[in-house]
């Protein structure tokens, strides 16, 4: 399989290693000692959660859950459009 193009890598902004929230362990299988950067749980969870586990994740860091959903571009649809909602909901 051959790749066209240049491929561009998103650089991680959310290096601090946080302590994973307890239900969000399920989607991040390869913290160490229980703690992983925090960009790395935000791109997982929306990644891999269901609707319950976004809205929760998105309450717990509303701005850097924005950020990481305007800059990934694999991101499904729905879950841009949830959480620019709550966001625009939030400015009000």
């Amino acid at each position: 399989m051959k790749t066209t193009g240049e491929v561009k890598r998103v650089k991680m902004i959310y290096k601090q290693w946080v302590n994973v929230p307890e239900p969000f362990r399920k989607f991040v299988w390869d913290a160490m000692d229980g703690k992983a950067p925090l960009e790395s749980i935000i791109l997982k969870v929306l990644t891999y959660g269901k609707f319950e586990d976004i809205k929760k994740l998105y309450e717990m860091f509303p701005e850097k859950t924005l950020s990481v959903v305007e800059r990934y571009p694999d991101i499904r649809r729905g879950v841009k459009y949830w959480i620019r909602k709550w966001a625009r909901e939030n400015e009000r």
